[in-house]
């Protein structure tokens, strides 16, 4: 099996490091970064199978970067993760969109990464 290749754009570089820490495994590669910037550029340049953002980045929105997404892939399932109660997303966004309300715990991440990376697109 091809590793998975995870984007995860979360401007908090200890949260965002102990996420990629434990996530991280033989079957799935996670690139972390911290701006809205970097992330269209990886995603310019890198294929992924899933994108996690936060909302709130310090050159934008995470919401501009899910959107970027949307229009570049074809199918990738996206998690947005805000304290905001942002469960309406997927109904704007599309099926693709999910929601996870921070704080998160890791084993709610990890169960919603596994479910959509084994999901078929």
């Amino acid at each position: 099996m091809a590793t998975q290749r995870v984007l995860y754009v979360e401007d908090n570089d200890y949260v965002r490091e102990s996420v990629i820490e434990l996530l991280g495994g033989d079957e799935r590669e996670y690139i972390g970064c911290g701006s809205a910037e970097t992330a269209r550029t990886i995603l310019a340049t890198t294929p992924v199978q899933l994108l996690i953002t936060d909302v709130n980045l310090p050159d934008g929105s995470g919401m501009d970067v899910v959107r970027h997404m949307l229009n570049i892939s074809n199918g990738c399932p996206v998690i947005v993760c805000s304290a905001h109660d942002l469960s309406h997303v997927q109904q704007v966004l599309g099926p693709g969109v999910h929601f996870l309300r921070k704080p998160f715990e890791l084993e709610e991440l990890e169960g919603l990464v596994e479910r959509l990376l084994c999901a078929p697109h």
